[in-house]
Order: C-alpha cells, then sequence, then structure tokens
C-alpha cells in the first residue's frame, strides 16, 4: 500500500559536500503504519496521497482504535471500497482521540465516520476576559427575530457603522498571517456591533433536544425489514467473502424500497378518502351538491 508520508524520509542530504540542501526549519516524515483493506489504488486515490505527502496531512482511516483494520466504507453489487476518509494534519494526530467507520445501513451505500479530537475552544485568557467583563462575548448567539429587518436598516444608517465600514474597504492589509487576522478582527468588530444592534442576544445558548419524526405511513413491518438489514450490515463488515450477506442484504434494500414506497401511496390514498368522505358530509349537512 502506497504511504502517504515521504517513505525513508531522512535529513542527511541536508550536508552534501558542505551545502546545505533543506531549511532549517524542515521536520523529517516519521513512519506511522496505517492499515486499510481496499488494496486498489486509481488515479483519484494517488493524488490524494501525493497531496497528503506533499502537505504533511495524513489520512485518520486504518490508524486508530475504532478502525484499526481500516475497513471498507462503500458497498455495491459489484464489491467493496474505501472512498470516504477523516484527513488531518500530522500536528493534529496526538489530539485524535478516536475514529469509528460505522456499519452498513438501509441509509445508505456508504458507511457513517466519526472523529473525536481533544479541542479547546477557548483559552484561558480569553475566558477569564469573559468572566471579568461579565460578557460572554465570544459565545454569545444572536437570533433574528421579527424587529430586526427594521432594526438592521436604521443601524446601517448610523454614522458610526458606514465610518467603520468605510475604514475597513480603505484599509491596507498585507498578503500574510498578520494582514488577515488584522482585516477578520475588524470586520468581526462591525458585525458583533451590528449584531447587538439588531438581534436579540443569547448570553448562554442552551442545547435543543431533536425530536424524533414520526412517520406516520410506517409500521412494524418496514421497522423489522430495516432492523434486519442494519443487522446483515454489521455481519458483512467482518465477514467480507460472505457472498450470501451481501446478496441478502442488497434483496432486502430493494424489498424495503418498493415497500417505503408502497406504504406512502397507501397512506396518501387512506388520507385522501378520509377527506373525500369528510367534504362529502359536510356538502350534505349544508345542502351543498
Amino acid at each position: 500500500m502506497k504511504a502517504d508520508y515521504i517513505e525513508n524520509d531522512s535529513d542527511e542530504i541536508n550536508n552534501f559536500d558542505g551545502i546545505d540542501l533543506l531549511p532549517e526549519s524542515y521536520i523529517t516524515d516519521i513512519d506511522i503504519r496505517r492499515v486499510n483493506q481496499d488494496s486498489t489504488l486509481n488515479t483519484l486515490g494517488n493524488k490524494l496521497l501525493e497531496l497528503c505527502s506533499s502537505s504533511r496531512l495524513r489520512i485518520l482511516n486504518g490508524r486508530f482504535l475504532g478502525d484499526s483494520l481500516g475497513y471498507f466504507t462503500y458497498m455495491c453489487n459489484t464489491g467493496f471500497s474505501t472512498v470516504d476518509y477523516a484527513i488531518a494534519s500530522e500536528s493534529l494526530l496526538p489530539e485524535v482521540k478516536y475514529f469509528k467507520t460505522n456499519d452498513f445501513t438501509y441509509l445508505s451505500d456508504h458507511v457513517q465516520i466519526n472523529l473525536y479530537m481533544n479541542c479547546s475552544i477557548i483559552s484561558d485568557t480569553c475566558m477569564k476576559k469573559c468572566l471579568d467583563e461579565k460578557r460572554w462575548h465570544l459565545i454569545k448567539s444572536y437570533k433574528w427575530t421579527e424587529l430586526s429587518s427594521s432594526k438592521l436598516i436604521d443601524v446601517l444608517s448610523t454614522e458610526n457603522v458606514k465610518k467603520e465600514i468605510l475604514d475597513l474597504e480603505m484599509e491596507h492589509f498585507d498578503s500574510n498571517k498578520l494582514g488577515v487576522d488584522g482585516a477578520t478582527e475588524k470586520l468581526n468588530k462591525i458585525l458583533q456591533t451590528i449584531a447587538e444592534n439588531t438581534c436579540k442576544v443569547i448570553s448562554k445558548p442552551t442545547k435543543k433536544k431533536k425530536k424524533k419524526i414520526k412517520q406516520v405511513w410506517s409500521d412494524n413491518v418496514v421497522y423489522e425489514t430495516k432492523r434486519q438489514i442494519n443487522y446483515l450490515g454489521n455481519k458483512i463488515k467482518n465477514n467480507l467473502n460472505d457472498k450470501s450477506l451481501k446478496s441478502k442484504y442488497f434483496e432486502l434494500c430493494k424489498k424495503l424500497k418498493k415497500m417505503i414506497k408502497q406504504k406512502k401511496f397507501e397512506y396518501h390514498q387512506k388520507l385522501y378518502k378520509s377527506l373525500s368522505d369528510n367534504l362529502k358530509i359536510i356538502q350534505k349537512n349544508t345542502g351543498m351538491f
């Protein structure tokens, strides 16, 4: 399997006949073993690996707990392949806690991949500043209301905001990190001023639980078919050579698709009949024919 890093990399070439060929900042690539069940390498895959090796990016598939065997991520009638990847900078690898390739389900012929990393959203310095000022300006959110539209027009018409926007447009920023950071900071300040004067400020947003949408046309037969497909998807992951499992999987997927189409049709027909019957009753009671 072709590596996503420079194999046998060394900085010994840096001193060749008294000439430094490599910059002082050059970091030698480290051999980090990766496992992949997909042994086929096509043109796009080769380009991806070349991009990784030239940019110090590393593929997470087949390197971490949860996908230590480099499982396939796509399945069709003709076979399996790995086409869904998580890629991160080499410097971020120590922060990766867990990478998982899930089982095949009825929802897609691709599997879902999950990545868990250690992240520090707000630094201690920023947090202390927020607490001292009693203003959570780094984590507050803004909610658009019915009055926000008219307020926005008024705010954009104020001399203060117009001056800030004009200053941003006229100021020259260097094409480097400092220039980008400076422009971003000024733009954020303008947007924050506008948002605070036009929207409802929510200092501590609460996480809402997603409501499960009940499919009114579904029944136990549909549920059981989905369960069987998911069960087979789990079995296939560890029994790739068992053709009977894959055949049964696609047979049930095809059956489920037809079943859902029929259930929806029957539900709409039932709904239409109910509306028609109610309309006839209303017409009869009101004397409308």
